[in-house]
């Protein structure tokens, strides 16, 4: 399998005056709906794919109350979701006030050990651009071409602009936060 990145230029806000080095950011290919997944996990099977997305929504409905009640709760192999928040700060303990004060409130998934295992396991990356200021090249050599001659290059595709990237992907580099239950 080959996962497909983006190389993206950035600062380290610890060492503002430090040059800005090239990470490597996912670039995300397509985004599946939950029947895609019941339809792909259930084929050479006998479970109906319309029975595995009723049985994950009901799974879905059901961890709600879990959640809210403090719970950890597990999904399979899958690993562990748990709600996460933070609070603003008080100096009399007596004027904390939890419906005003607990904001930023999260779901918080941390992968099994196993999936990560599989997940690694035979994993190839690929260089699908390079993204600078808001701007994604199809490839390092466009972009390299771009900077020696400061046109985009006629072969080998052009470059795109905007704010976005392919699949929630910002131009900052950062990955939206998707509900891993969506």
């Amino acid at each position: 399998m080959s996962c497909k990145f983006k190389l993206n230029q950035k600062r380290n806000p610890m060492k503002p005056n430090d040059p800005a080095k090239w990470y490597a950011i996912p670039s995300t290919v397509n985004r599946l709906t939950t029947r895609q997944v019941c339809k792909a996990v259930t084929r050479n099977t006998t479970t109906a794919p319309t029975e595995a997305e009723s049985t994950f929504n009901l799974v879905c409905d059901g961890i709600i109350p879990e959640l809210q009640q403090g719970n950890s709760v597990q999904l399979g192999d899958l690993g562990w979701i748990r709600l996460s928040f933070g609070s603003e700060g008080v100096e009399d303990i007596t004027k904390f006030d939890a419906a005003t004060m607990i904001k930023n409130i999260k779901v918080v998934f941390t992968p099994s050990k196993s999936l990560l295992t599989e997940i690694k396991n035979g994993i190839s990356f690929e260089n699908v651009g390079v993204v600078e200021e808001g701007f994604t090249f199809p490839s390092t050599k466009s972009y390299l071409e771009y900077k020696e001659t400061g046109q985009l290059p006629v072969t080998g595709g052009s470059a795109t602009g905007g704010g976005t990237g392919e699949g929630g992907e910002e131009a900052g580099g950062e990955e939206q936060e998707e509900d891993p239950l969506a």
